[in-house]
């Protein structure tokens, strides 16, 4: 099984991210403005904060963002077609003068509805009925001989980030999931953008 190599999305490959030798697991690079970037800090909270969502969760794209202070970042909580969410991406802010560097990735665990996305059809396809004949021989559930078959997946293409017993296993995303990531980051950027902060609506306030 060939093993996924490895890369990084980057639209400014003349900027030097010079970051990039201490977080060797860095799968995207971004750059922004820093007044841009630092809105979010406001707008997320107030607009787009994982927990803002109903008891009920939310639709796929509301409610999907986390602000983290220390250290400066942020993370994507991704909602599959039910609502539900689950941590996709994370991002970690280096300021230099006026611009703000994000180091991201895409880790997905095994408790995720998006765990098995990436496997190819045909492979997919073949694993439920090879889980339910181990299950039998080894007397076991059927769904825990499923997984164990995604984790030898992911283990053999080289993606399992983690894999330690009693904790969820991680993979790493795929070069489409960490392109979906920074699309969401721009998008979420673009409406802060348009957005008025709670700030500056009191500031309007006679």
């Amino acid at each position: 099984m060939n093993k996924t190599k490895p890369f990084l999305v980057n639209e400014n490959p003349n900027y030097k991210f010079a970051a990039l030798p201490k977080m060797p697991e860095t799968q995207m690079v971004m750059l922004f403005p820093r007044r841009s970037w630092v809105r979010l800090a406001e707008y997320i909270p107030a607009y787009e904060a994982v927990n803002l969502a109903g008891r009920f969760g939310a639709d796929p794209g509301d409610y999907e963002w986390e602000w983290l202070s220390d250290p400066e970042g942020i993370r994507w909580w991704r909602r599959d077609a039910t609502g539900r969410e689950s941590l996709f991406g994370m991002a970690v802010a280096v300021h230099r003068n006026d611009l703000v560097e994000l180091y991201g990735l895409v880790e997905v665990d095994e408790t995720s509805s998006f765990w098995a996305d990436v496997i190819p059809e045909e492979a997919a396809n073949a694993m439920p009925l090879q889980a339910k004949l181990a299950a039998r021989q080894q007397n076991r559930p059927e769904k825990d001989s499923l997984y164990d078959l995604y984790r030898e997946y992911f283990k053999g293409r080289g993606m399992l980030t983690l894999q330690q017993r009693g904790q969820p296993a991680c993979r790493r995303g795929t070069i489409r999931e960490v392109e979906r990531f920074r699309d969401a980051l721009k998008a979420l950027m673009e409406r802060a953008s348009q957005t008025s902060l709670p700030s500056e609506v009191r500031r309007k306030m006679p």
